[in-house]
Order: structure tokens, then C-alpha cells, then sequence
């Protein structure tokens, strides 16, 4: 009688059906991430990334998602940055600066801009800082970008240890040589915590090199906030 009941709730998952890997995902740009994520990011939901603070690559990490989903969206919005976004990053990051939109607003109606972006259906990806959110909130974002297919990115503080009911959850650290990932959330089979490597954002930077040497490819990388 359960089985009978549960077959016509497909949206239901249970432990003893086989698990089959999402094949509707929007790559990461990260080898290990689309390893691990069986394909990369949810194509549509909310992602959130508790962080110690912010600023410590978050923004690096979602940026090749968030160039992918821009070649069909008219905007892309950028909430309640911790800083100053620098405008030659993104556009290095392969952004179309016409599109983004930067907003820096108090709270209550910063998640409202930002819910109101995903209804639009002019925003395939948006991101979002903010300490914590209630699950109220987080549950009216989660259904506003759920149902317009649409990503939103939300970084979080650590210390809010609440679930709160998103796609996917991850928390993230930095490392001697980029980031320590942990899924807390996923639709799928549980993944063991991994590392990110990124390269340093300063060392690769050579003015000189990048006017003068032709025969090699200029690596010139910008921070992402001034």
C-alpha cells in the first residue's frame, strides 16, 4: 500500500530506490566541483555557501557558473556585495558589464529586489551576500527561483547552523592553496569533503610581461574587490 502510494509522488525520494544522477545542471566551471556535484550546480534553486567571512574566493568560485547563465539572461544581479566589485575582474571573468546590476540596499528590501528579479524572467543568475536568513525567507527565494529557472548563488555566515530549505548547501573554508569544500546538502548520494585549488590572484599579475612579451599568453588576473 506505501509503495502504491509513494509511485504516484515521484517527487518523493526514499533510500531504497536506486539513485539516479540529476542530468539537468549548470557546470561549475571546476573539474572537481562537476566531479563531485555529478555535473555541476542545480540548473535552478538556490545554492548556499556558509563562509567564516566573506571575501575569501566565493565570488571566484561561482563566477564561470554565473558567465555561463548570462549568454541567455538580460540581467544578472549582484546583492549586497562585501565590497567594492571590480568591474575589470568581471569583465575578465567574461561578464557583460550592460547586464549586471549591483544592488546595496538594507535587508527587507534587498530580498525583496532579489526575489523579484528571479519572478522577471530576466535573470537566469543572481547572487546574494547576507549574514543569515530566516527559512521563511530562504523558502520564498528557493520557490521564486525554482520556478522561473533561475540560479541564485546565496553566501551565508557559518554560525547560522540552521537548515534552511535550499537545492544545495555546502559549506566552505580556505586552504593553504584555495578552498575546503563540504557538502551539508544535496539531491544524491552523500560526498565526502575535497579541495579547490585556486591560483593566487596577485602572483600571476606582471605588467611588464603581460606589454613586452609577445610570444606568451598574458595571464593578467585583477581582484574582484577594490
Amino acid at each position: 500500500m506505501l509503495d502504491n502510494i509513494l509511485a504516484l509522488h515521484s517527487g518523493i525520494w526514499t533510500a531504497n530506490r536506486l539513485y539516479q544522477p540529476n542530468t539537468h545542471c549548470r557546470p561549475s566551471g571546476h573539474a572537481i566541483i562537476d566531479e563531485k556535484l555529478d555535473g555541476g550546480w542545480p540548473e535552478s534553486g538556490v545554492v548556499e555557501l556558509q563562509l567564516p567571512c566573506f571575501g575569501i574566493g566565493e565570488l571566484r568560485l561561482a563566477l564561470p557558473a554565473i558567465a555561463r547563465g548570462m549568454k541567455d539572461s538580460e540581467l544578472i544581479l549582484f546583492a549586497t556585495p562585501p565590497g567594492e566589485l571590480n568591474p575589470l575582474a568581471l569583465r575578465q571573468a567574461d561578464l557583460d558589464l550592460d547586464k549586471v546590476i549591483i544592488l546595496d540596499a538594507s535587508l527587507p528590501s534587498t530580498l525583496w529586489c532579489v526575489e523579484q528579479a528571479l519572478k522577471s524572467g530576466c535573470c537566469r543568475t543572481a547572487v546574494l551576500w547576507g549574514k543569515s536568513l530566516s527559512v521563511t525567507q530562504a523558502r520564498r527565494l528557493q520557490l521564486a527561483a525554482a520556478e522561473n529557472d533561475c540560479l541564485l548563488f546565496m553566501f551565508t555566515h557559518q554560525k547560522s547552523t540552521q537548515g534552511l530549505p535550499v537545492s544545495c548547501r555546502l559549506s566552505v573554508t580556505p586552504s593553504a592553496d584555495g578552498l575546503t569544500i563540504n557538502v551539508v546538502k544535496r539531491r544524491g548520494l552523500p560526498v565526502p569533503p575535497f579541495s579547490l585549488s585556486l591560483p593566487a590572484i596577485y602572483s600571476t599579475y606582471s605588467h611588464h610581461h603581460c606589454r613586452h612579451d609577445s610570444d606568451t599568453a598574458c595571464i593578467n588576473v585583477v581582484p574582484l574587490f577594490r
